[in-house]
């Protein structure tokens, strides 16, 4: 099976501070900046004690690499969730079953973070980030 685990949950938020202090506050995760962001107020990345990047936080206006496909629609409550991450195994594999459903699907390649993603909306239209780490694939 391709899939191996829940990679991340990324939350679009009017308040990437705030909402990076309750996760740090509460939870006690560690906030760092996105890769590629310039200050956390660009993006946050909540890390849990062995250091994975398990919450991703976004300010409701940057640009995403799924939102030329997939425009994003700011809302409030589950609704805010934008998208759920699973970390998989074989490319090759995925993007083989893609062209057999024939579902519209998005590959980004993302260095700064040693990714290469795809973006699918899954039949109730949540949308999907199945990430392949660069080098594991």
């Amino acid at each position: 099976m391709p899939v191996r685990t829940l990679d991340h949950v990324n939350i679009r938020t009017p308040d990437v501070p705030g909402t990076a202090a309750f996760f740090r506050d509460l939870l006690g995760l560690k906030a760092r900046s996105a890769p590629g962001a310039a200050t956390m107020d660009q993006g946050c990345w909540m890390h849990d004690p062995a250091g994975h990047p398990i919450i991703h936080i976004g300010p409701v206006d940057a640009v995403y690499p799924s939102d030329d496909s997939f425009p994003f629609t700011p809302a409030r409550g589950s609704a805010a969730l934008h998208h759920v991450a699973l970390e998989c195994d074989d490319l090759p594999d995925m993007l083989e079953r893609l062209a057999r459903t024939g579902r519209l699907f998005v590959r980004k390649d993302y260095p700064p973070a040693s990714l290469t993603q795809i973006f699918v909306e899954e039949v109730n239209g949540i949308l999907l980030e199945l990430n392949f780490r660069m080098g594991a694939q």
